[in-house]
């Protein structure tokens, strides 16, 4: 199945402002960043850390936050957009 994936910021230096991902049906958030990691793994960096996915890492599926979804584990489906975003910080 194919997944569009929208980068900003600081992931779209890394992996571009849009792209496309093919993933085996049924497939879920980890496997696509754990792919997007492996085609390019300085965006590991940014994504994940000693204790799994960074707590300044926002992802939306469909535009909804995968942590009001099933996290990690929220399933995909053929044609879905993942947005990736870093965390706003500051005042």
């Amino acid at each position: 199945m194919i997944i569009i994936v929208k980068s900003f910021a600081a992931f779209r230096n890394i992996l571009g402002k849009e792209r496309t991902v093919e993933l085996a049906e049924g497939a879920d958030v980890d496997s696509l960043l754990k792919s997007l990691a492996r085609s390019r793994p300085e965006a590991f960096l940014l994504l994940f850390g000693d204790a799994g996915l960074r707590e300044d890492v926002n992802i939306f599926v469909k535009g909804k936050n995968i942590e009001s979804l099933q996290g990690l584990s929220t399933r995909l489906a053929e044609g879905d957009e993942v947005a990736l975003f870093p965390a706003a910080i500051g005042g």
